[in-house]
């Protein structure tokens, strides 16, 4: 439980005011609660306390991505990067807020270097294929989507972007099956976003046909 473990957190921290981890992980609670500007404010100080916490860095970008703050989440993850140039997490994150701002080029090149130095990253490649996507590169967005699968078969999102990927390419009966797939996974993990989107997706395919 989130909340409990930040009031043992609170504790930590009122014993030990300087512990930089206690922050931190308090910071990531309250990120996961969807407190996001608090867990800024944890991730801050943790910072201040350990200038070096790479993992606060990027953790502090992702929250900032939650709260559209793109840009700045950015400068975080290159924070991150700069003091660690092997975290793979960090390229895919910092992707994902150039892809966000329509920088599809510049995200790919992140991807690619999270998927040199973690090539087992089903997110990555998804992340990836998303981007290709994009750019109307539909045939490589469903090869990164088919890697994506093979190393987690059980991805929702792999499933509803190669479905888009096959629809985009006119393949009706491929983009059926990846929604159709994805919509019942999404239902197994209680996914109602990508339920419904994926239920959407399949009345477009019935309206037209397909």
């Amino acid at each position: 439980c989130h909340k409990a473990a930040i009031e043992d957190y609170d504790e930590a921290i009122r014993l030990k005011p300087d512990d930089a981890e206690a922050y931190y992980n308090r910071g990531s609670a309250k990120s996961d609660l969807g407190q996001r500007e608090a867990a800024i404010e944890d991730y801050d100080e943790a910072i201040r306390l350990k200038p070096d916490y790479v993992n606060a860095y990027n953790n502090r970008g992702n929250a900032k991505i939650g709260l559209g703050q793109r840009e700045a989440a950015m400068a975080d993850y290159d924070a991150a990067l700069r003091r660690k140039s092997d975290f793979a997490e960090a390229y895919n994150n910092r992707g994902n807020a150039k892809s966000e701002l329509g920088c599809h080029k510049a995200a790919i090149e992140d991807y690619d270097e999270a998927i040199r130095l973690k090539p087992d990253s089903a997110e990555a490649y998804v992340n990836r294929g998303f981007a290709k996507d994009r750019l109307g590169r539909y045939k490589a967005a469903i090869a990164d989507c088919d890697e994506a699968i093979r190393l987690k078969p059980d991805y929702v999102n792999a499933y509803y972007n190669r479905g888009v990927a096959n629809n985009a390419l006119g393949d009706k009966d491929a983009a059926r099956r990846d929604f159709d797939k994805a919509r019942d996974l999404a239902r197994a993990a209680g996914d109602e976003e990508v339920a419904t989107n994926a239920e959407q997706a399949l009345k477009k395919l019935d309206e037209q046909g397909a």
